[in-house]
């Protein structure tokens, strides 16, 4: 079998047995057995063979099927190497991204869809390329500095996942010469009212909220408005709701062209699964960039710039793979490109 069709007969196996002397092997490692997940991962592939299928990659194409296991990623990987993978995309989960970076030294250019715990230094051939948030907060640090602000309060909910975006954050901004005079936690526990009468007090020129869209619910009521308010696309479910997400109005963010530009030239020429949930979207676009990529790793390009669904790609320093989403900000329920 070749081309997609290679990859949808591995739907029972570890992998798919490649096609000979056809097409480059590209191998899709994704964590399909792991309850967790295997939405994001099933959404990921589709999104491959999208891009795959639009564009007319000669690709032949294998599919293995991991769980997040880490030791068993790194065990999927070797094989698809001893296949004779010119180009392998996946792991998918932090982890396992980690523990790849860590172990191996890759003999085919690998695009790992995450990246590594502690920022690791990425051995040659290693590209990492994925939906990360501490990305997008501290993108919202250089462009905040851009705008000429300096102070900022952090807002953060109570979970390692906003501590971690409100650390990126506030790294990149201290590096530009920023300050954070305040940070505030809140939960659904705490005194919300006390939260609006400090940040009223506040002169601060920008809030950075750091959660979920179920936090910026809870919390974008309490919030100053005479403040411009940041935060990552978490807080956007990816469909309109004008009644749940009217306190969210004229919240700034970042989102992919996918879900805030479907007239964009990138983003009409593939499908849009309309039954694919709209959280799993965001994974469908990253599955069409990544295997949009891909032939260009395999064919050891050293410079990458792309026009994607989900931002404008380019490859930095290190094997960093950066997109640059739309700068947007929610109006009657949406998130929409944020237009001079």
């Amino acid at each position: 079998m070749t081309g997609w069709a290679a990859l949808c007969g591995a739907a029972g196996d570890t992998a798919s047995e490649p096609a000979r002397g056809i097409a480059p092997l590209l191998s899709l490692i994704l964590p399909l057995e792991s309850p967790d997940f295997a939405a994001p991962a099933s959404a990921v592939a589709a999104g491959c063979r999208s891009a795959l299928q639009v564009d007319g990659n000669p690709l032949s194409v294998e599919l293995s099927r991991t769980d997040a296991a880490p030791a068993n990623v790194i065990a999927a990987y070797r094989a698809a190497i001893e296949r004779g993978a010119a180009v392998i995309v996946g792991p998918m989960t932090r982890d396992s991204v980690t523990a790849l970076a860590h172990q191996v030294k890759p003999s085919a250019p690998t695009l790992a869809l995450n990246i590594p715990e502690g920022d690791a230094v990425l051995p040659p051939g290693f590209f990492s390329f994925g939906l990360s948030a501490e990305a997008e907060a501290r993108l919202i640090a250089r462009s905040a500095a851009e705008a000429g602000l300096r102070s900022a309060v952090v807002v953060q909910a109570r979970s390692a996942l906003a501590r971690r975006m409100s650390q990126a954050f506030a790294d990149e901004w201290f590096a530009l010469g920023g300050s954070i005079p305040d940070v505030q936690d809140f939960s659904r526990e705490a005194n919300l009212s006390a939260l609006r009468q400090r940040l009223a007090a506040s002169k601060a020129e920008l809030i950075f909220l750091s959660g979920d869209a179920a936090d910026a619910r809870l919390v974008a009521p309490y919030l100053a408005r005479h403040i411009p308010i940041y935060a990552v696309s978490l807080v956007h479910t990816g469909r309109p709701d004008p009644l749940a997400s009217a306190d969210l109005e004229g919240i700034r963010l970042f989102e992919m062209p996918w879900l805030v530009q479907p007239d964009h030239p990138a983003v009409m020429v593939y499908p849009r699964p309309e039954s694919l949930a709209d959280e799993l979207q965001r994974f469908y676009a990253l599955g069409i960039d990544a295997c949009r990529l891909a032939p260009l790793l395999a064919a050891h390009r050293e410079a990458l710039e792309l026009d994607g669904v989900t931002g404008r790609i380019r490859m930095r320093a290190g094997g960093r793979i950066e997109r640059e989403p739309v700068a947007s900000v929610f109006r009657d329920g949406s998130a929409v490109p944020d237009r001079p």
